[in-house]
């Protein structure tokens, strides 16, 4: 098993003039197992995730092996407080997840010009076994949820309940 990560102690990354990601160091508890892949991408497996204090909620998820291919991500939860979703018997054997707190979702990201156009995927979140690194995006044929849920209002409404409370 691998250990939970802790990225305030072990950056895996830094952000250089041009604001692009630049790998250091990557250990091994680091990476993140995509055995199948996500869609449109099915043949990348490992990615790490790359976080930065400057573009807060918002991490990176970068192919290990690819250095053009990253992912722009949100904590599913930080954007939808009331989302839910039932997975499937499979995946849950797939990701060997025990229980619900082993898991972290995630949505991909699409950024776009104006700063209130930028949307989530809530369609098809990115699910991770945080005891085992194992990952997997779950593709809901039938979701009430959009693939491109626009995410400003609600950041900037978490934003300001983080600072009120």
């Amino acid at each position: 098993m691998r250990p939970v990560i802790d990225f305030a102690r072990a950056s895996a990354m830094e952000i250089s003039s041009d604001n692009r990601c630049i790998i250091k160091t990557v250990y091994p508890e680091n990476i993140f197992a995509f055995p199948e892949g996500i869609l449109g991408f099915e043949n990348i497996k490992e990615y790490v995730f790359l976080m930065n204090d400057k573009v807060k909620p918002f991490l990176f998820m970068q192919a290990l092996h690819d250095s053009d291919l990253s992912f722009v991500c949100v904590e599913t939860f930080l954007i939808k407080s009331d989302f839910g979703m039932k997975l499937p018997e499979r995946s849950v054997e797939f990701l060997e997840l025990e229980k619900p707190e082993d898991a972290l979702i995630l949505s991909l990201v699409t950024v776009r010009k104006k700063i209130e156009d930028i949307t989530a995927n809530l369609m098809s979140p990115i699910v991770i076994n945080l005891r085992n690194s194992r990952a997997k995006q779950i593709i809901f044929d039938k979701s009430p949820y959009p693939v491109q849920y626009r995410i400003w209002e609600a950041l900037s409404a978490a934003d300001h309940s983080l600072k009120v409370g």
